[in-house]
């Protein structure tokens, strides 16, 4: 999967927590002058165990503007699941497309 975020062409990396919770970073796309590099860790964890299908997303601090990125790359749903606080921020919940359920599981296929 690709997005822009900030003016970089991103693919999205999913990974797990070692909670099972869902980890997404965005990195420098192929054939870019940033390719493979960390752009930006889009999803935040805590000790919150989500269901399936459901991941925390970093929106503050430099990570302004990731959700409608996330969006518009077909990665998360658009609606507020719920948001959980913690220290100084609250914790943002949105469901997984489709799409990204259906990358995670070919991932976990791979893995195997």
């Amino acid at each position: 999967m690709n997005l822009t975020y900030k003016g970089y062409d991103c693919e999205v990396v999913f990974g797990q927590y070692g909670n099972g919770n869902i980890a997404i970073q965005l990195v420098g796309k192929e054939n870019t002058d940033y390719e493979a590099e960390l752009i930006s860790v889009a999803s935040v964890n805590d000790d919150f165990e989500t269901s399936k299908g459901v991941v925390g997303i970093k929106t503050w601090s430099e990570n302004n503007g990731i959700l409608k990125s996330l969006i518009d790359g077909n990665v998360v749903e658009e609606d507020l699941l719920f948001s959980r606080p913690t220290g100084f921020i609250k914790i943002e919940y949105y469901s997984l497309t489709d799409e990204s359920i259906k990358q995670i599981n070919q991932l976990k296929e791979a893995n195997k």
